[in-house]
């Protein structure tokens, strides 16, 4: 019942990165919900764009169906919080890595969950799958910024402990000993999504310096990856391009854009942009211009037939926008979250999440049926 605390399944925490440690429980057996049953669960109050320790853009919960992953508040004297795995139908939960590890950026397929962590004071990448828990391996120095499709990950990897140096992108299917590189080059690929079909990243490799940064002459283009085909083709638009955002379609690609100048901070004002993957990129339209103003900012949700994301004004409320994907119809707000702070969008196939906070409150979630 919502409100009521739930029912805790697992309370060990997630496996050493080598496998060892007890049986794993398995992940809780998602039953029938609905909205609101996202409605309340607090989570973890941090600041998203300084990597603190949430990463640029990402929210620090997920949701597949009726299964929520999400970083909880913190505790006394722990500077982030666990990452639970929420049964939203029962109430269930299993706790998947403990606040220690810093756990962030959670994505989720089916019951394959992902996020980012640290270990021995480096940045790694997670995986739990039927119960067990694992490091994503690969020939890089440390990962980061995973998404996941089905039982494959796509991630960045860094080739040496520079936080600024040169970046890979690197798929790993399940089962797999290690990670191999899909997208290589000078500078940075990076902020990788991935589709049954495809995988999209930036590419940096025009840039002035070749990596992501507040930098006003910050140049990318966006390239689609065939997982079949294993060929990789850019698609070359003037100015920056970045994040982009699969999930509305097999043949659908969605980004962010800043042309021909952008501000600093770069999230706080920007356009969304959407286009079909085997068509042009000067061809891709305009799907929104979204204002941000203050932090934190998180990324638009790009999932089935529609897109969202959160509009924050200099001067106004917040509001969580929505628009077809097919751009048949302008964007509409939607109700019942004003006057509050919210934070980002995540969405299964039926449920967006949100979160969001009245003045002095604490940072909780909003369930809205899609």
């Amino acid at each position: 019942m919502v409100g009521e605390p739930p029912a805790v399944v697992d309370e060990s925490p997630a496996l050493p990165p080598d496998g060892g440690g007890g049986a794993p429980a398995a992940p809780p057996s998602p039953a029938a919900c609905d909205a609101s049953a996202a409605d309340g669960v607090a989570v973890f109050a941090s600041d998203v764009d300084t990597g603190a320790p949430q990463a640029p853009g990402a929210p620090p919960y997920a949701i597949d169906g009726c299964l929520l992953a999400y970083v909880a508040p913190r505790e006394a004297g722990d500077a982030s919080g666990a990452l639970r795995l929420r049964d939203l139908g029962t109430g269930e939960e299993l706790l998947l890595a403990p606040a220690a590890e810093a756990p962030r950026r959670p994505a989720l397929a089916g019951d394959v969950v992902v996020w980012e962590a640290t270990d021995h004071g480096a940045r790694v990448v997670r995986v739990r799958r039927g119960g067990q828990t694992e490091t994503i391996r690969g020939p890089f120095d440390h990962a980061g910024e995973p998404r996941v499709e089905g039982d494959a990950v796509v991630l960045t990897g860094w080739l040496t402990a520079d936080e600024s140096g040169d970046t890979d992108i690197f798929l790993y299917e399940i089962g797999q000993a290690e990670a191999v590189p899909i997208a290589s080059g000078p500078g940075q690929q990076r902020f990788p999504d991935i589709s049954a079909t495809h995988v999209a990243f930036a590419d940096f490799s025009e840039d002035p310096d070749g990596r992501f940064d507040e930098d006003a002459r910050d140049l990318a283009d966006i390239v689609v990856y065939d997982r079949r085909t294993r060929r990789a083709v850019p698609r070359s638009r003037e100015g920056k391009q970045s994040f982009p955002m699969l999930g509305a379609g097999e043949r659908v690609v969605a980004y962010l854009e800043w042309a021909p100048s952008h501000p600093e901070p770069k999230f706080e004002q920007f356009e969304l942009r959407i286009g079909d993957i085997t068509a042009p990129a000067d061809d891709d339209a305009l799907a929104a211009s979204i204002e941000q103003w203050g932090r934190p900012y998180v990324l638009p949700a790009v999932r089935g037939e529609l897109i969202e994301w959160v509009e924050r004004p200099a001067n106004g409320n917040a509001s969580l926008r929505r628009r077809p994907a097919d751009l048949s119809a302008p964007a509409a707000e939607v109700p019942g979250l004003s006057a509050l702070e919210l934070l980002g969008p995540s969405a299964s196939a039926t449920i967006t999440v949100v979160a969001a906070r009245s003045p002095g409150g604490e940072l909780e979630l909003r369930g809205v049926a899609r």
